[in-house]
């Protein structure tokens, strides 16, 4: 008979090694087709590798916590006779059939959220179990890095199973939630009523026994002691392999380096049988009693949302690579204010959208881009690339993080159309429905934080990019016209940027050009 090997796949770059975290069969056990084999855990995801083919686990050359290298040969599969395996697939189908025949039962699975994203965030759930849903309506909300989404119902009917909790991860492709559908609901809604009641009485009866057990309880069962896994140095039994075997639990390997590291209260880990890195991580425990103490009357901890992760990964990388530095400058918005007020109420009318600062901004920023091609540029290695094009990136504050929607080829786009860009996008940004097709390739960016009052800032760079321009409130200052101290209207713009490919005179030069197309508005409006 011939036999596949089962070998370790590539698992991302620079992911060198994995740890076999469980085998879902035994040696000698017939597997079929597509049957989840093993599951490797590494720092950074968890794999699930899948039978090639049908047969019987013939070989397992390594065991549960064992350290594996990419192409390690892990096992063997020895196939079945053709006759065998034509039966397999035959009944296969069969029990499809009949699954489809009776399904009754629609999954929520998560889906795919870009290029690059392999796992996500429960944020909240908008529903609760037993709680009767129709179709369209917002189940739950997940959150990654990049993206935060809501996923809908598929089908009218109710909440049998909420498989994982807010703040639990989930990979791409995962069921997190059942749905019994609304034409199965009188006949079962008693039943599932009574399951739901039935397992919570289980729960709580396994919980209690669980931590009733003791030390002589465990030592009177004769237990076999070849039974427990050894994961020590030396092949030795550790604490952890104890507790596993005598709770019947299964710790994942980022679990175990948890636990040992951080002081995890392992009495504290709320789980079923497999305890996961969130498990250990929500148990943690970093301070003493008496702090502890303290904390639980005043201090309210929540953990970051992917998003807020991301976002603080972003600017601290560019805090890192780039060479920041941010010059100043000081803008009379008299001229621009008078021409707002002047033709704000033609231009709504007209267009439908109301004329901001953004849009004018936009365009003087655009045309100083065109002279200053270093600042609309990046550094990519040990090369410089100059952009072509003009993807403004428009900073939106929300309640849930930083966004940074970009408006693509603006050069292009009259005032009407970037005002009406951003205001679509200041929507989209507060309903969480901007992805990353939105957000991606900006060549420069705006930030105005005088919406919020800011006098004065030094924004960081949306890295890769090599300037960002900041806008702050407009405050009446004394200001000399003509000789002559007059009450102006003021405001203060920054301009951070790459030291590593924009010089300070460049940077200088940007903020006096944007100033003098935003105090004489005509040669924007006139192209001169």
């Amino acid at each position: 008979m011939k036999k596949i090997e089962i070998q370790v796949p590539s698992l991302g770059e620079s992911i060198t090694e994995a740890t076999v975290a469980k085998w879902f069969f035994k040696k000698g056990n017939k597997v079929k087709k597509d049957d989840i084999l093993l599951e490797l855990e590494t720092d950074k995801v968890s794999q699930e590798i899948y039978a090639a083919d049908s047969g019987t686990l013939f070989e397992v050359f390594f065991q549960e916590g064992d350290d594996v290298n990419i192409g390690d040969t892990l096992g063997s599969i020895q196939l079945l006779d053709q006759e065998l395996a034509s039966k397999d697939k035959e009944e296969e189908k069969k029990v499809k059939n009949n699954n489809e025949d009776k399904k009754s039962v629609s999954e929520l699975i998560v889906p795919s959220l870009g290029e690059s994203i392999t796992e996500a965030t429960i944020g909240k759930w908008m529903k609760s179990l037993g709680q009767e849903v129709f179709k369209g309506e917002p189940l739950v909300e997940i959150e990654t890095d990049k993206v935060t989404q809501e996923l809908y119902a598929e089908d009218n009917g109710i909440i049998k199973e909420l498989l994982f909790k807010e703040q639990e991860e989930v990979k791409i492709g995962e069921v997190i939630a059942i749905l019994e559908l609304k034409d199965t609901l009188v006949n079962s809604k008693k039943d599932f009523s009574e399951k739901s009641k039935v397992n919570e009485d289980k729960r709580s009866i396994s919980k209690i026994t669980a931590e009733k057990k003791s030390e002589t309880e465990i030592l009177d069962n004769d237990l076999d002691p070849t039974a427990v896994k050894r994961t020590g140095i030396g092949n030795k039994v550790t604490m952890l392999d104890l507790v596993e075997f005598s709770n019947d639990l299964s710790f994942s390997p980022a679990a175990k380096k948890n636990i040992r590291e951080k002081n995890v209260n392992i009495n504290d880990l709320q789980s079923a049988n497999r305890v996961t890195k969130m498990d250990s991580l929500d148990s943690f425990k970093n301070f003493s009693q008496e702090d502890n103490e303290a904390l639980e009357s005043t201090d309210n901890v929540k953990p970051l949302s992917k998003l807020r992760q991301s976002i603080a990964s972003r600017l601290k990388q560019a805090q890192n690579t780039a060479a920041m530095l941010t010059t100043f400058n000081e803008i009379d918005m008299f001229k621009i204010i008078e021409i707002r007020k002047k033709y704000k109420d033609k231009f709504l009318e007209k267009h439908g959208v109301k004329l901001g600062f953004m849009s004018l901004f936009t365009k003087a920023a655009i045309t100083v881009l065109k002279e200053i091609p270093e600042i609309n540029a990046e550094i990519k290695e040990s090369s410089i690339i100059y952009k072509n094009r003009y993807d403004i990136g428009i900073a939106v504050g929300t309640e849930r993080g930083l966004y940074v929607p970009v408006i693509r080829n603006a050069d292009k786009m009259s005032f009407a159309n970037i005002e009406s860009e951003i205001l679509k996008y200041g929507k989209m940004a507060k309903e969480n429905k901007l992805t990353m097709e939105h957000m991606k390739d900006g060549t420069f960016t705006i930030s105005n934080g005088g919406v919020y009052g800011s006098m004065l800032s030094t924004p960081i760079l949306n890295a890769p990019q090599s300037g960002i321009l900041g806008l702050h409130n407009i405050v009446k200052r004394p200001w000399v016209v003509n000789g002559q101290i007059e009450i102006r209207p003021i405001m203060y713009v920054a301009l951070t940027y790459d030291h590593r490919i924009v010089d300070g005179k460049e940077a200088v030069t940007f903020l006096v050009r944007v100033k003098e197309i935003i105090e004489n508005p005509e040669q924007m409006m006139f192209d001169l």
